[in-house]
């Protein structure tokens, strides 16, 4: 991939007509952990973490085993209308 796979990805929930942060995805020297900021994304976040994400890129999920991929994942467009992934780092 042209860019360097993020380090860090916030995972937002409409919530009360807005965007809220509700967990993070970190990528640190011990793997990709996951800390959740409010239960109510809690579950959708838990998920992608234990079951993987599609990474259209590779055609295949990839799950946060494969730390780089896993990341570059969530960098990549998805049609939804509640929740959003954001880069930050």
């Amino acid at each position: 991939m042209a860019t360097e796979a993020p380090r860090n990805m916030g995972f937002y929930m409409l919530i009360d007509k807005e965007m809220q942060k509700v967990a993070v995805f970190r990528w640190t020297e011990e793997g990709v952990t996951l800390e959740v900021l409010k239960e109510g994304g809690g579950p959708m976040a838990r998920e992608y973490f234990t079951e993987g994400i599609l990474s259209y890129r590779l055609g295949e999920f990839v799950t946060p085993s494969q730390p780089e991929e896993f990341m570059e994942a969530l960098t990549e467009p998805r049609n939804m209308s509640y929740y959003a992934f954001r880069r930050e780092d």
